[in-house]
């Protein structure tokens, strides 16, 4: 005996009610890429990153600091709008390089655009030699000022040299002059 076309209409919507992702034009979730509130912390200037990458940009800066460099962030986390409007002004030829909503770090708190002029500055020459001791890289080759929080894949380098390979200037105690 054929079912009805009431009951299989019946049927059909109580499973649509208990098991909303098969209903017809049903979107599959998409990956969350905006860190909650809580998980953003705002650096001096005015940007946000999320926690640990702001905490790890602070002792970086810190070192930087110490050794008379100046680290200035001029962007750091994004919103998705923020992203595509970046993203739509580099399509249409009006702004840099810019990657698609979804795909950068910035919508995630992880990466920092950082003035560094070009490669040959003090700047950029610090940040190269000294940002995977705080588990900065940089990530895209064509844009120098952009670096991303990546503990996790960014080599530490041998013991007593810097990212570069290069030996780390030895500290030894100052000498003070003894009075007679």
């Amino acid at each position: 005996m054929p079912f009805p076309r009431l009951r299989w209409s019946l049927l059909l919507a109580l499973v649509c009610l208990l098991m909303p992702g098969l209903s017809p034009g049903a979107q599959p979730k998409r990956k969350r890429t905006k860190p909650p509130s809580k998980q953003l912390v705002t650096l001096p200037g005015g940007e946000s990153l999320r926690r640990d990458a702001a905490a790890a940009f602070l002792r970086m800066s810190t070192a930087a600091r110490a050794e008379g460099i100046r680290l200035w962030v001029n962007s750091g986390y994004r919103t998705r709008r923020q992203q595509r409007l970046l993203y739509e002004r580099y399509r249409m030829g009006l702004g840099p390089q810019a990657a698609r909503p979804g795909r950068s770090n910035h919508q995630r708190g992880l990466a920092v655009d950082i003035v560094v002029g070009d490669e040959d500055t003090p700047t950029y020459r610090w940040l190269e030699a000294n940002a995977c001791l705080h588990g900065f890289r940089r990530t895209v080759p064509s844009e120098p000022w952009h670096w991303e929080y990546r503990p996790r894949s960014t080599r530490a380098p041998a013991p007593g040299t810097d990212c570069l390979g290069q030996p780390l200037p030895s500290k030894e105690p100052e000498r003070t002059a003894s009075s007679s």
